[in-house]
């Protein structure tokens, strides 16, 4: 499989939330993805690969969601 890779400017760092920057494009990752060290004003690798899909576990997903659904009304 061939990846491809780019450099992206990390120009903010919130909370849960990197703002990036790609040439004129603005786009924002969960900050999750990005290793521990890094900070705003630092240039960022970033490699994307295809890849196959997860074994399906739909099913026993839906499963567990259900046990602990209480059901009734959603309270905000």
């Amino acid at each position: 499989m061939t990846a491809t890779e780019t450099v992206v400017f990390i120009d903010e760092l919130e909370d849960l939330v990197a703002r990036l920057v790609l040439g004129d494009q603005v786009f924002h990752l969960p900050r999750t993805l990005l290793p521990p060290d890094a900070r705003e004003g630092q240039w960022l690798r970033i490699s994307v690969v295809l890849t196959p899909a997860p074994p399906n576990d739909s099913a026993a997903l839906r499963k567990r969601l259900g046990d602990s659904d209480p059901g009734g009304d959603i309270k905000l």
